[in-house]
């Protein structure tokens, strides 16, 4: 190594040398998590109050289908950082995902709202898409209106609509042909 100043050698980097920095950035960056995934955890019960509701916003811009899942696993992320139970975090990541794919296949993107309180985790999917022409007919399972090169690429199976509605419990699907889609659960 160089001393910056006098340009003479200082000293001599080791492998040693290099391996315990990296040790130290890991240790350093593993406890960092540590410490956000505990005071997150603890958000809802520090809180005083009648009840907390957090909101949280997420667009998805114009991607391509193999960039798809980064909203739902952030939503994921979060939602296990604010101790949500993990049964709840699995089906909401599954409703993301499914959504996510949607917004990128046919709407070329959209907005998503999540409000988390300690009990429930409410979603809603917004797009200036296209629309849907007839909501019941994209809820019979296997039904698709995706592209063959969406289909080529094990996309567009006809089970994406389902799979929210059975994840979310409830869905509310909001379309208008040319004005877009709004999902809520």
């Amino acid at each position: 190594m160089l001393n910056r100043e006098t340009r003479r050698l200082k000293g001599v980097l080791t492998k040693g040398d290099i391996v315990e920095g990296l040790y130290k950035e890991l240790e350093k960056g593993y406890t960092e998590e540590e410490i956000h995934r505990y005071r997150a955890s603890h958000f809802f019960e520090d809180i005083i109050a009648d009840s907390a509701t957090i909101t949280l916003n997420y667009r998805v811009g114009n991607k391509k289908i193999e960039e798809g899942g980064e909203v739902a696993s952030n939503i994921k992320k979060t939602l296990k950082r604010l101790g949500v139970h993990p049964g709840i975090v699995r089906r909401a990541a599954i409703s993301a995902y499914e959504a996510e794919m949607n917004l990128i296949i046919y709407a070329k993107g959209g907005e998503f709202l999540v409000k988390v309180d300690p009990c429930r985790v409410y979603m809603e999917v917004s797009d200036k898409g296209p629309g849907i022409p007839d909501i019941q007919q994209v809820l019979q399972p296997g039904y698709s209106t995706a592209p063959d090169w969406v289909r080529e690429l094990g996309f567009g199976a006809g089970m994406g609509l389902n799979n929210i509605q059975n994840c979310a419990g409830s869905l509310d699907i909001l379309s208008e042909v040319d004005r877009g889609t709004c999902l809520k659960n």
